[in-house]
């Protein structure tokens, strides 16, 4: 290599390094290591964005197209918020795995969790909610909007990418009043929103205002405030008030 190229967004650290004296008295040194990880967290909330605006986008669309009688523009249109919706909700539960993995590193757990949860006997959203609860020392009620944020975040991203092939009765789309695929239901732009909007505030919320009695943890909040800043310049999304929901 002719160099490391660093960019923003980037920890670096060395990993070990030495000085000593040689037989001579003069200071020789090992040569100098980085390393590098780049944090896909706030990345992830960015291309969650990106695919909501293009959920509301087609909702608006399709609001518009289902007053018509062009039957292959209602497919096209419904189609279209859906993929965008499943994107958006998708990319928002990859963004909490990826911060889970930094603080899991800077987290002390008991060994019988550790061990339950590398057996595979813990829900993923569990073991996040809970890495998150111990990185923030959040209180109770705190700690409880997270894990049920959670538990429908993981919910949605299990059905998208464990996708169903039973062919089952229709359900009632809320925004359309006709039975479709439960997928057009679950994954549409209401939903992806709540998703998106509720992810980007909390961890807003965390990285600016929490507080954790891990060193490293502080660290981390720092640069992750910087970077949802980019992300959201003006701030975090408003929040809708309802949880994901068929009927809602």
């Amino acid at each position: 290599m002719t160099g490391i190229f660093v960019s923003k967004g980037m920890a670096v650290t060395i990993p070990h390094y030495s000085l000593r004296l040689n037989e001579a008295g003069e200071i020789e040194s090992e040569s100098l290591a980085l390393h590098i990880r780049f944090d896909v967290g706030p990345t992830w909330i960015q291309i969650g964005q990106r695919h909501l605006e293009a959920a509301l986008l087609a909702k608006s669309h399709l609001q518009g197209v289902w007053l018509g009688t062009d039957e292959v523009a209602k497919a096209r249109a419904l189609e279209a918020e859906f993929e965008a919706s499943m994107q958006a909700i998708v990319a928002v539960a990859i963004a909490w795995d990826a911060i889970y993995a930094v603080l899991r590193q800077h987290i002390v757990i008991p060994q019988s969790f550790a061990e339950r949860w590398r057996r595979g006997q813990t829900a993923r959203y569990i073991q996040v909610a809970e890495i998150v609860r111990r990185a923030f020392a959040l209180k109770k009620n705190n700690a409880d909007q997270v894990r049920n944020h959670l538990r429908e975040i993981y919910r949605l991203r299990d059905l998208a990418v464990h996708p169903s092939g039973k062919i089952q009765a229709p359900i009632l789309h809320p925004d359309l009043n006709v039975g479709t695929e439960w997928r057009f239901v679950w994954f549409r732009a209401t939903n992806a929103e709540i998703a998106v909007s509720v992810s980007a505030a909390m961890l807003w919320e965390l990285a600016n205002g929490g507080k954790s009695r891990y060193p490293r943890v502080t660290e981390y909040q720092q640069s992750l405030a910087m970077r949802l800043n980019d992300v959201f310049p003006q701030g975090p999304p408003s929040v809708p008030t309802a949880p994901p929901n068929s009927a809602k």
